[in-house]
């Protein structure tokens, strides 16, 4: 399978695609909000609340349970295992989802209330609730969709998986019309609540035809799939349950400090406000170059994982060597992208920066966000290993740990006693340098020692 083999072309393609692919989907959020601007400032502002709600539900319960179904893929297909492996990991991503499922509309079912408390305006939060309501009872596609995805990217078809993505694109957009535009809107209680049925509809589209395309790949390959017996199904679940909450908390974790920190900048006044929201846009779309890097860490150190374990007992002795190779791929276009940004700073600023804007604040907050990249790199391509490792709970742990022991509250020493906000966005380095520095360790101790493997879940037990 040449598409396991690690070599620069190889690696490109890949986070090229993922690149591609993250690009694709913030174009959904941005269609929703374009078509729904003519229905009012209301609506707008109401899919703008809904959707980061969404979006932490969507880290807390979704992007533990994928990543670790696809971790243990990729060890799978490195391995040339996939026949075996993919129906008991099948049946167990379907156990979670259904958890996952249930646990969205439990939580959904809060918002509002919540909303309320944190002092939203009640019409706004109902209609934000609305939203997440929609979006929580669907949670279950939103991870097959994109488990489906993660597994094409996997398994050979990553050019198909963006194809998916953006032929869901084009429906999203195709939905959104009919439902908001068309007699199909009556049908729905609110123009939020058609924008996020619209995304529910397209996430659904994606998943099938997915499905279909990886069934296909798997019969052109001639693998032959049995029934996986119940004792398999339950042991796999109960692994992948201890590892996905701790996953998906880190996520959840990253997600809290970076609304807890702006919150706190917006303290400091509407000018600075306006400036950290800017710095911030662009700072996001930069960051899709060294999260795609690091995906595609994820998927070809689980390669190497899988391949390591053909020949047990595993010593672990070519990982590092791998990690260090997979660190050069990702930090050469990172820092390409980083200078890039810094001299294009102006530019960006305007471009994207409201009358009356504070430019020059505005870009000392991006070149503070551009401070942070090589830990912010060095965070996530080990913290990406780690994953591969099911090592959940450490990273659960320590996330919380550093963002709210020590992220929060050097922000909050930021505004409230030096009155920085070059300072508060800055000092988001040594987080991450903590971070970094105590995820290599942990590899080094646990993982990078000899050490026998677990050979279908990656997990390290010492010799």
């Amino acid at each position: 399978m040449k598409h396991t083999e690690l070599t620069v072309r190889n690696y490109t393609g890949l986070a090229t695609t993922i690149f591609l692919t993250g690009l694709v989907s913030v174009g959904f959020g941005a269609i929703d909000i374009l078509l729904i601007s003519p229905k009012g400032l209301d609506q707008v502002a109401a899919v703008g609340l809904g959707d980061v709600v969404n979006a932490g539900l969507t880290a807390l319960l979704a992007i533990g349970v994928v990543d670790t179904f696809s971790s243990r893929l990729a060890i799978a297909e490195g391995r040339g295992d996939l026949a075996r492996r993919l129906p008991v990991l099948a049946a167990a991503l379907l156990v979670l989802l259904l958890v996952a499922q249930a646990s969205a509309v439990l939580l959904s079912s809060a918002v509002q209330p919540a909303l309320r408390l944190a002092g939203q305006d009640p019409r706004l939060a109902g209609l934000a609730a609305d939203f997440v309501i929609v979006r929580g009872c669907s949670l279950g596609f939103t991870i097959l969709y994109a488990a489906l995805n993660e597994a094409l990217k996997i398994c050979g078809l990553k050019n198909r998986s963006l194809l998916l993505l953006v032929v869901g694109f084009a429906v999203n957009a195709a939905l959104d019309w009919a439902f908001l535009y068309t007699p199909l809107s009556g049908r729905f209680a609110s123009p939020v609540v058609a924008v996020a049925a619209a995304t529910t509809g397209s996430q659904l589209l994606i998943a099938c035809c997915a499905l279909r395309f990886f069934l296909r790949r798997m019969r052109a390959r001639g693998d032959r799939f049995t029934r996986p017996d119940r004792a398999s199904v339950v042991a796999e679940t109960r692994s992948m349950a201890r590892n996905a909450p701790g996953v998906g908390a880190r996520h959840f974790n990253d997600y809290a400090g970076t609304i807890t920190v702006t919150v706190l900048l917006g303290t400091l006044g509407v000018q600075v406000l306006a400036a950290v929201t800017v710095a911030t846009k662009i700072w996001s779309l930069f960051c899709r170059i060294p999260q795609a890097c690091v995906s595609g860490t994820f998927v070809y150190y689980g390669y190497r994982l899988g391949k390591n374990e053909n020949d047990l007992p595993a010593t672990a002795r070519p990982l590092p060597a791998t990690a260090r190779t997979l660190l050069r791929y990702a930090a050469v276009p990172t820092a390409a992208g980083a200078v890039t940004v810094a001299l294009a700073a102006p530019w960006l600023v305007r471009l994207f920066a409201g009358a009356g804007q504070d430019g020059a604040l505005t870009r000392s907050l991006l070149f503070a966000f551009l401070l942070t990249v090589p830990a912010y790199l060095l965070e996530n391509h080990f913290g990406e290993i780690l994953s591969v490792h099911q090592r959940g709970a450490l990273l659960a742990t320590a996330s919380a740990v550093t963002t709210y022991a020590l992220a929060v509250p050097l922000a909050a020493v930021g505004v409230f006693v030096l009155h920085s906000p070059f300072l508060v966005v800055a000092s988001g380095v040594l987080p991450s340098a903590v971070l970094a520095t105590a995820f290599h360790r942990s590899l080094r101790k646990d993982h990078w020692t000899r050490s026998e493997v677990d050979r279908d879940t990656g997990v390290g037990v010492p010799a």
